[in-house]
C-alpha cells in the first residue's frame, strides 16, 4: 500500500481581482465603521481614532522581503479591499482548518481502529506465544524421557559389554577346549592305528589258521592213506571220514567269505564315514552363511514403530516450522504497511508545514508593509492577534497531531519488531532442538546397531565353536564306539566266525540306520535351506521398498522447500491477480503431493504389516515355546534304499542269517523346530 507524496488538497487561489464597489466608495463611508468588526466578536466595531494621513519615518524606503512570494503583487487599493481580502482569507483557512481537523479525526479513527486490530492480533499472537511455550515445555519433557531412555540404552549397552566379555571369555575356554578336541583327535588316530594293527594281527592269525588248515589236510591226507590201508575196517568208517571232510571244507569255504565280507565292510563303511564327514562339513558352512544372513537382515532392519513415532515428529516439527514462517510473513508485511502509513503521514505533515510556512510568509509580508500598517494599524491589531491566536492554535494542533502520530508509529513499529524478534526466536530454538534431537537419535540409533551388529557376531561365534565342540565330541563318541564294536566284532571273529558274520550284518544294519538319519538331516537341512532363501528374498524386496520409501521422502522434501520458494515468490510479489495465479498452482501441486503422500503411507503400513507377519513367522521357526500345533510343517517321503552288494553276496552264501528288509514307500508328517 503506498500513497502519492504530493499534497492532499490545492491551495485556495487567491484572486488579485477586487471586489465590488471598491472603486467609488465616498468618505463618508468610513464613518460607518460599525459594520467592520461584526464577523470577530472581539474586533473593536468603532475606530475612535482618525488615521494619519502624514506619512511616518522609513515610509518611502520600503524594502521587499527576499523569501516573499507577492514582492511582484501590489497593495490592495484601500482598507476596505484588505479587509474582504483578509476575511476571506480567514474564512479559507477556517475551511482548510476544518476539512484538515475533519481529515485528521478520520485518520485518527483509522488510526485507532487499526490499534484495536493491532491490540487483538498482539493477543492471538499472546495467546499463541502461550500455546508455544506449552509446546516447548512438553517438548522439554520429551526431551527429558529421551534422555532417560539414552541413559537406560547406555546401561543395556554396558550390559552387553559385560556380556560381550563374558562371550570372549567363554571363547577363549572352547578355544582351549578346541586344543584338547585337537588332542582327542589324535588319541583317536592312535587308536585307529592300534586297531589297524590289531586287524593285521587277526590276519596274521588267520594266515595261521589257513596253515594250520593246510597242515589238516596234509594229517587229512595221511588220514586218507590210513583210511585206504585201513579200507578194510568197513564202510561205515569210510562214509564218517567223508562226513568229516565236508564239514572240513565247508569250514575252510566259511572262514574265506567271513574274510572276504568283513574286509569289504570295512572299506564301504570307511567310505561313507568320509563321504558324511563331507556332507558335515559342507552343511556346516551353509548354516554358517544362513546365520550370518539373518544376523545382517535382523541388524539392519528398523522397528516400524521407530519409524512412524519419528516420521510423525518430524512432520509435526515441519508444520510448526511452516507455521512459524507464516506468522514471519504477516508480520513483515504488517511492518511495510505500517512504514507506508508512517510515510503518508509525514508526507501530510509536510505539506501542512508548507502551507503554514506559505502563510507565516503571506502575515509576515502584510505584517511589514508600512503603508498599510499605517493606515490601518490600530483597525486590525485586534484580527492581527486573533489571526496569530488561530495560527498558534492551528500549529500547536498540527505539532500535537505529528507528535501523536509519530508517537503511535514508533510504538506500533517496536510493538511488531519485538513480536517479529520473538517469532524468529521461538523458531529458530525450535528449529535447534529438532536438529539436536534429530542428531542425538541418530546417534543413539546408530551405537544400538553397532553393538547389536558386534553382539550378534560374537553370539554365532559361540555358537558356531559349540556346535563344533557338541560335533567333535558327538563323532569321537561314534568312533570310540564304533572301535569297541570293530574290536568286539574282531574279537568274536577269532573265536566264533558264525557271530562275526551276525555282528558284521548287525554293523550294516545300524550304517544303514545311521545313513537313513543322515539323509533325514540332509533333507531337513535342504529344507531350512529353501526356507532360508524364501526369507533373503523378503528381505531384499522389503530393502528396496525401503530404499523407494527413502527416496520418495526426499522427493517430498524438495517438494516441501519449492513450495516454502513458491510461498516467498507469492508474499514479495505485488500482482494480485499474479499472486492469485501463484496461490491456485501451489494448491494443485499440494493436494498432489498429499496424495502421493497418503498412498506413500499406505505402502509403508503394508510393508510393516508383511514384516511383521514375516518377523512372526521367523519367531515361530526359531522359538522352542511354540506348542506343535501351531508350528509350520512339512511332508518328508521315506524310500527304500537298495541293499549293498557286499550283504547281498554274504547272505547268498549264508542263509541262515538272511533278512528280509520291508519296503516303505509312505508319506509321513513331521514337524521341525530350527
Amino acid at each position: 500500500m503506498s500513497f502519492p507524496k504530493s499534497a492532499r488538497f490545492e491551495p485556495q487561489q487567491i484572486s488579485d481581482v477586487p471586489g465590488p464597489n471598491s472603486y467609488n466608495l465616498c468618505q463618508e463611508s468610513q464613518l460607518d465603521a460599525y459594520k467592520r468588526g461584526a464577523f470577530l466578536e472581539k474586533a473593536d466595531r468603532f475606530s475612535k481614532d482618525l488615521p494619519d494621513e502624514v506619512p511616518g519615518p522609513g515610509a518611502y524606503n520600503i524594502a521587499p522581503t527576499a523569501n516573499s512570494k507577492f514582492t511582484s503583487r501590489p497593495p490592495p487599493p484601500n482598507l476596505g479591499d484588505r479587509y474582504a481580502l483578509l476575511q476571506k482569507k480567514v474564512e479559507d483557512l477556517e475551511r482548510i482548518h476544518n476539512d484538515g481537523k475533519k481529515a485528521h479525526q478520520a485518520e485518527l479513527d483509522r488510526i485507532k481502529a487499526e490499534l484495536s486490530r493491532t491490540q487483538k492480533t498482539n493477543m492471538e499472537h499472546a495467546d499463541r506465544l502461550e500455546k508455544q511455550k506449552k509446546q516447548n515445555a512438553l517438548l522439554d519433557v520429551r526431551i527429558q524421557d529421551l534422555k532417560k531412555v539414552s541413559s537406560t540404552e547406555q546401561a543395556e549397552l554396558k550390559d552387553l559389554r559385560v556380556k560381550l566379555r563374558m562371550s570372549e571369555h567363554e571363547r577363549g575356554q572352547l578355544s582351549f577346549k578346541q586344543g584338547e578336541a585337537g588332542e582327542l583327535k589324535k588319541a583317536i588316530q592312535a587308536l585307529e592305528s592300534k586297531r589297524r594293527e590289531d586287524i593285521r594281527e587277526k590276519d596274521r592269525a588267520i594266515a595261521d589258521l589257513e596253515k594250520s588248515a593246510a597242515g589238516e589236510r596234509k594229517k587229512r591226507e595221511l588220514a586218507e592213506t590210513r583210511l585206504q590201508e585201513l579200507q578194510g575196517r568197513g564202510d561205515a568208517e569210510l562214509a564218517k571220514a567223508q562226513s568229516f571232510r565236508q564239514q572240513l571244507a565247508q569250514a575252510q569255504e566259511e572262514t574265506r567269505h567271513a574274510v572276504e565280507s568283513a574286509a569289504a565292510a570295512e572299506t564301504e563303511a570307511a567310505e561313507k564315514q568320509q563321504w558324511v564327514l563331507d556332507q558335515l562339513e559342507q552343511h556346516r558352512a551353509l548354516l554358517a552363511r544362513v546365520a550370518e544372513d539373518y544376523a545382517r537382515l535382523a541388524a539392519e532392519s528398523v522397528s516400524a514403530a521407530i519409524h512412524s513415532k519419528l516420521k510423525h515428529e518430524h512432520g509435526v516439527l515441519q508444520i510448526r516450522i511452516w507455521r512459524l514462517e507464516r506468522k514471519l510473513a504477516n508480520s513483515e508485511g504488517q511492518i511495510t504497511e505500517l512504514v507506508n502509513l508512517i510515510r503518508h503521514a509525514h508526507n501530510t505533515n509536510a505539506v501542512f508545514a508548507r502551507e503554514i510556512q506559505d502563510l507565516q510568509e503571506e502575515c509576515d509580508f502584510y505584517r511589514w508593509t508600512p503603508a498599510a500598517r499605517l493606515e490601518d494599524a490600530p483597525q486590525l491589531a485586534p484580527l492581527y492577534a486573533d489571526l496569530a491566536a488561530a495560527m498558534r492554535d492551528l500549529h500547536e494542533t498540527k505539532s500535537s497531531i505529528q507528535l501523536s502520530d509519530n508517537l503511535l508509529a514508533t510504538s506500533l513499529a517496536e510493538l511488531y519488531m519485538s513480536q517479529l524478534e520473538q517469532e524468529r526466536q521461538t523458531s529458530h530454538d525450535a528449529r535447534v532442538r529438532g536438529e539436536n534431537l534429530e542428531t542425538e537419535v541418530a546417534k543413539t540409533r546408530q551405537e544400538r546397531d553397532d553393538h547389536y551388529n558386534q553382539l550378534t557376531a560374537a553370539t554365532t561365534m559361540v555358537d558356531e565353536v559349540r556346535t563344533s565342540v557338541a560335533r567333535a565330541e558327538q563323532q569321537r563318541s561314534e568312533l570310540e564306539h564304533k572301535m569297541n564294536a570293530v574290536t568286539r566284532q574282531s574279537d568274536m571273529a577269532s573265536t566264533n566266525h558264525k557271530k562275526a558274520v551276525q555282528q558284521l550284518t548287525e554293523t550294516v544294519q545300524r550304517n544303514r540306520m545311521t545313513e537313513d538319519g543322515l539323509r533325514s538331516e540332509i533333507e531337513l537341512l535342504t529344507t531350512e535351506l529353501a526356507d532360508a532363501e524364501q526369507f533373503q528374498a523378503a528381505y531384499y524386496s522389503l530393502s528396496d521398498e525401503v530404499k523407494s520409501l527413502i527416496a520418495r521422502n526426499e522427493l517430498a522434501e524438495g517438494e516441501a522447500q519449492q513450495l516454502s520458494k513458491f510461498n516467498a515468490e507469492i508474499l514479495g510479489h505485488q500482482n494480485p491477480a499474479q499472486r492469485i495465479m501463484y496461490v491456485d498452482r501451489i494448491r494443485r501441486e499440494l493436494a498432489e503431493i498429499k496424495h502421493r503422500l497418503a498412498i506413500t503411507e499406505a505402502e509403508c503400513e503394508s510393508v510393516a504389516a508383511h514384516n511383521v507377519e514375516l518377523l512372526r513367522e521367523l519367531e515361530m521357526y526359531k522359538s522352542a515355546s511354540v506348542p506343535m500345533q501351531n508350528k509350520p510343517r512339512t511332508i518328508v517321503t521315506r524310500i527304500s534304499r537298495p541293499p549293498l552288494a557286499s550283504l547281498n553276496h554274504s547272505t547268498a552264501t549264508a542263509p541262515a542269517i538272511k533278512r528280509e528288509t520291508p519296503e516303505v514307500d509312505q508319506r509321513e508328517d513331521f514337524s521341525y523346530a530350527i
